[in-house]
This record gives structure tokens, C-alpha cells and sequence, in this order.
């Protein structure tokens, strides 16, 4: 059943099912920390889900990430007139729209990882994706693929520095060390796209951070 954690009864590849068990586990601990947690199978029903979940006239802000890219979550909200577009791309002042988002009634942005124990792991370059998480916005959906779930903190920091940090750190052009061995160096480059590290272990505002898990592979 769409958006309440639990998955439907027919799934024909073993490895969508595996994953599926393994986000039903991942729910019962964030429900358990005070996330709202739900399941989704596939893309387009996230996207469906928060067409109707999103107030009309709601300003929005979003962290950068290539999940909301693929659900077509930004292509959604870009010059959509239903909604207060924080559009931290199509802007001459970055820096405005980021600050702004910290008042917003809903903050979009995905995880590095999301632990089976219920806890939201991420590293972040600027920080203010991780700001507008911890404090500021009304409400924040947190969208992830099952591929980002991992059995503890430990899983967590291996995921980031074999995977995410070197996969994003060459989408953004970086000349990092990652970039060349493909793993985390701990470098302290100035340009460095890892500065923050924040683990998220309960949503101190019951219910304010959703989590929303869906069975396919999204984002690094």
C-alpha cells in the first residue's frame, strides 16, 4: 500500500522484494524516532504523493541533490505558479535563496544515508541543506532509493566516503583526491565538498522530518 510502509504482496524480483523487507524494517525505526516513515514503490507514486501532501501556495526550498532530479521533482516545481519556488538554479543570488529556504513551510532534499536503527546520515560542503534539516523549515520530506539503506552508522560513513563523496565530488568537477583514487582521501582541500558531518538520530519535532523510501536505486 502506497505511502504507508507497508509493501504489496506481489513483487516479482527477489531483489525488489529483499529491499522492500529491509525498508519496512528501516520504517518501524524512524516511526519509532519520531519520523513520519512511509514506502513507496515506485518514483512516480513519491511524486503523486506529494502533489497532495503540499499545500497550494507553500513556499518551497530544496537541497541540492540528484534524487529530486530524477523523480522529477524539480522540472515539477520550476515555474510552477501553485507554489513559492525557492529556485536555487535559476537565480543571480544563491546565497538569498539558500537563506530564505530556512523559513520555508517545506524543505525537499534527499540523505547520504538512512540507517536500519532509524538515524539520517550526511555530509555536506556548504551546510545549508543540512541547516534547513536540523532547524528552520515547517516541514521537511527527506526522499530516498532503498539503495541508501544500511544496516548502522558504521555502514553509513563507508557508504559516503566509497561512493558518495567521490561520485558527487566528480559531478560537480571537483579536483578533489576522491576524484582520482574513487574513495575519500580525508582530504582538507579548499575545495573540499566535505565539511559538515551531521547524524540525525531523532526528529525532535515529532512528525516535522518525513522520510520517504522508495524501492528503486536514486541518487549516489
Amino acid at each position: 500500500m502506497t505511502g504507508t510502509g507497508r509493501r504489496s504482496a506481489i513483487m516479482q524480483d527477489p531483489r525488489t522484494t529483499a529491499a522492500a523487507l529491509r525498508a519496512d524494517s528501516c520504517i518501524s525505526h524512524l516511526r519509532m524516532h519520531g519520523f513520519g516513515a512511509y514506502y513507496f514503490e515506485t518514483k512516480e507514486e513519491v511524486l503523486s504523493y506529494l502533489k497532495g501532501a503540499i499545500e497550494k501556495g507553500a513556499s518551497i526550498g530544496i537541497g541540492g541533490s540528484m534524487t529530486l532530479s530524477e523523480l522529477g521533482i524539480v522540472s515539477w516545481l520550476t515555474g510552477n505558479p501553485d507554489y513559492r519556488f525557492l529556485d536555487r538554479y535559476h537565480t543571480d543570488d544563491p546565497e538569498k535563496i539558500f537563506h530564505e529556504s530556512l523559513l520555508a513551510d517545506v524543505y525537499l532534499m534527499s540523505t547520504n544515508a538512512v540507517t536500519e536503527e532509524g538515524e539520517l546520515y550526511n555530509i555536506d560542503g556548504k551546510g545549508n541543506r543540512l541547516a534547513a534539516l536540523i532547524y528552520g523549515p515547517k516541514k521537511v520530506y527527506v526522499i530516498a532509493g532503498t539503495n541508501k539503506i544500511v544496516k548502522n552508522l558504521e555502514e553509513a560513513v563507508q557508504r559516503v566516503e566509497l561512493l558518495a563523496a567521490p561520485a558527487n565530488n566528480i559531478r560537480l568537477n571537483k579536483t578533489n583526491p576522491c576524484t582520482k583514487t574513487g574513495q575519500c582521501m580525508h582530504c582538507s582541500t579548499p575545495s573540499t565538498i566535505c565539511n559538515q558531518i551531521v547524524t540525525t538520530r531523532r526528529s525532535g519535532t515529532p512528525g516535522r522530518i518525513h522520510v520517504l523510501l522508495v524501492n528503486e536505486a536514486l541518487g549516489y
